[in-house]
């Protein structure tokens, strides 16, 4: 049933789409299949709509035959909602052929893009305007995933996640209707917002064909420090006097942990640069910017003044001048943590009167239960979100990952944070959320989702009570 199911879909999207690629079994390529982190998935075909009226035609259609779509853009993601899992249900849809829309405005300062373009391409088009959008990630995704989870990014505490800069979209509904939601405009009160229900879904309520973008002005010039606080309690009093003193301007906050540290010295680097080799407890990475230029704002000597009339109360040294290796130090985290075993993640966000606690509370229970596990926490102390990632050695015994999920989750409720801070719902973490959402909250969710897509038959996220 299921390959007539699926010969006969292919049949009737050949007739409505005529040229566009498909691709079934064993011809799909790899790297659609494999996630960013994750083993392999399956599928009973790819397709690679163009145009919004494809995707129009593709997704009733689908639905009809009792298929599933999964949307998928880049493949960078981590919680594996757009990795297929069904080699005889599931049909891929890659968004990377999307591309109809690039129209920038440059006097109201916006763009209105296709789903398919990655943002990579989107600020190399936008800089000779000196334009950007102000998303900044270590991988590069497309439009589309940006949305479907909300992104966020090392640059959140000045400029918003993805959700804070769009102000309109296109979507496609299981039924193929095309909803263009949000008119482009800085105001606009003149309808619910649809659209917000579609940002963060993972793709379970629709798929994202375009979207219209606010745009920022490039930086004319940037400073970065390294800084290594007095003590672990310095941490929050001195990120509270940056952002008093200098708030407007400060464009990223990250912390990192020494153990993050010395997993990113391990992918290269002269380990005496930072602190003379002495690597503090934590350390904090801090960028001012600003579009004016150095004569009109010396960035540099007001981020050193700073500096110098907080050493000895609150910092106890700082790098400053290195502001390409300091952030590159920051994106190497990552891969070292990969070479020293499997790393497990925890995308997380606090209060920040929490933050300091919550890292050391984490640290201690995962002593007293997974004593090998070695925490590298870093991430995004300036807007509460925290990379509690671990690495569980290669001769450690067995890892029981639910209940390493379980304990630290249970420890995030306790300091009313959240479990899912930007990497969005998938099958990754679709267990947790049942796990640690309110019934009413499942109940109502799966109400929206009914709604949008009654066959469900469009992507891997379920938002309502788990099935019985």
């Amino acid at each position: 049933m299921a390959a007539h199911a699926l010969d006969s879909f292919l049949s009737q999207a050949a007739a409505r789409c005529g040229a566009m690629p498909v691709a079934t079994g064993a011809a799909i390529e790899p790297r659609y299949l494999e996630a960013a982190r994750y083993g392999a998935g399956q599928a009973a075909a790819l397709l690679r709509p163009a145009s919004v009226a494809e995707l129009a035609a593709l997704l009733p259609l689908a639905a009809r035959h009792g298929l599933r779509i999964v949307p998928q853009g880049a493949h960078t993601g981590l919680v594996r909602a757009g990795t297929p899992t069904d080699a005889q249900r599931d049909l891929l849809l890659a968004t990377e052929r999307l591309r109809e829309v690039f129209e920038l405005d440059l006097l109201d300062r916006t763009l209105r893009v296709s789903a398919g373009y990655r943002l990579s391409e989107i600020n190399e088009r936008l800089a000779p305007h000196g334009l950007m959008l102000p998303i900044d990630l270590s991988a590069d995704p497309s439009v589309g995933g940006m949305l479907a989870h909300n992104t966020g990014g090392t640059r959140m505490l000045r400029f918003g996640d993805v959700r804070a800069n769009t102000l309109g979209l296109t979507v496609v509904t299981a039924e193929g209707q095309v909803l263009r939601l949000g008119r482009g405009l800085q105001k606009d009160n003149a309808a619910l917002p649809l659209q917000q229900l579609f940002i963060g879904s993972s793709g379970s309520l629709g798929v994202i064909a375009e979207a219209t973008f606010k745009l920022a002005r490039l930086p004319r010039q940037q400073a970065v420090a390294l800084v290594a606080p007095n003590s672990l309690d310095a941490v929050l009093p001195l990120y509270q006097r940056l952002m008093d003193e200098l708030g407007s301007l400060v464009s990223a906050c990250e912390g990192i942990s020494r153990a993050a540290f010395e997993a990113a010295l391990s992918c290269g680097g002269e380990r005496s640069r930072w602190f003379g080799g002495e690597l503090p407890d934590y350390a904090l990475l801090i960028e001012l910017s600003s579009d004016l230029p150095a004569d009109k704002l010396d960035l540099q000597a007001l981020l050193q003044g700073w500096l110098e009339a907080e050493f000895g109360e609150r910092v106890a040294d700082a790098v400053l001048g290195a502001d390409a290796a300091c952030w590159a130090l920051r994106h190497h985290i990552s891969e070292g943590l990969r070479a020293r075993g499997k790393v497990v993640g925890f995308d997380v966000s606090l209060p920040r009167r929490h933050f300091m606690a919550f890292r050391e509370a984490g640290r201690a229970w995962l002593a007293e239960h997974f004593a090998p596990a070695e925490l590298a926490d870093f991430g995004h102390l300036g807007d509460g979100g925290m990379h509690f990632n671990l690495v569980w050695p290669k001769d450690a015994p067995l890892l029981d990952e639910a209940a390493l999920r379980a304990g630290v989750y249970a420890l995030v409720q306790r300091f009313e944070g959240s479990f899912s801070a930007e990497h969005g719902i998938g099958p990754q973490l679709q267990q947790s959320y049942w796990d640690l959402s309110a019934p009413e909250l499942l109940d109502w969710s799966g109400r929206v989702q009914r709604l949008f897509d009654p066959a469900a038959c469009l992507g891997l996220t379920v938002w309502g009570p788990p099935p019985r």
